[in-house]
């Protein structure tokens, strides 16, 4: 019952946010950043990587940030204090979207709009991009920031 009730929520959520590729409010800067990352799909998977040449999930949205004049953590546990909490109905192109596989948030990805993130998934993977709504990104999702 309960796994139906948060399905159920998340279901509500998609069709309630309106968050299209250029949402409401998204700022230029913020649609410029969900551009730039775009340039990235393909990037091999690296750990600790912070270059083309491979990223991990918390180097590709410390690189893509860097590159518009924003400065973040490394980190994604780091990421996650940086910015304003916003809820998943308020999503807009840019927010950032933290996840857990354990005890604490272990990835991170740049919300594109229309429900789907950019991410460097994991080994032997690359940037790709990811829907928002399956089991895996629903049970592991833990917030999202504004940082723009």
């Amino acid at each position: 019952m309960r796994k139906l009730l948060i399905h159920s929520l998340w279901i509500i959520l998609f069709a309630f946010q309106g968050c299209g590729s250029k949402g409401p409010g998204a700022s230029e800067l913020a649609l410029q950043i969900t551009k730039s990352v775009h340039n990235y799909l393909g990037t091999p998977y690296v750990y600790g990587g912070r270059s083309p040449k491979g990223f991990d999930c918390s180097g590709l949205v410390w690189y893509v940030f860097r590159q518009h004049g924003v400065e973040l953590p490394v980190s994604s546990y780091l990421q996650a204090s940086v910015g304003k909490k916003v809820d998943f109905s308020e999503l807009l192109p840019g927010d950032l979207l933290f996840f857990r596989s354990g005890k604490r948030i272990d990835h991170v990805g740049v919300y594109i709009g229309d429900g789907t993130m950019i991410h460097a998934p994991g080994r032997g993977k690359y940037v790709r991009k990811a829907n928002l709504d399956t089991d895996y990104y629903r049970r592991h999702f833990v917030m999202a920031r504004r940082v723009l």
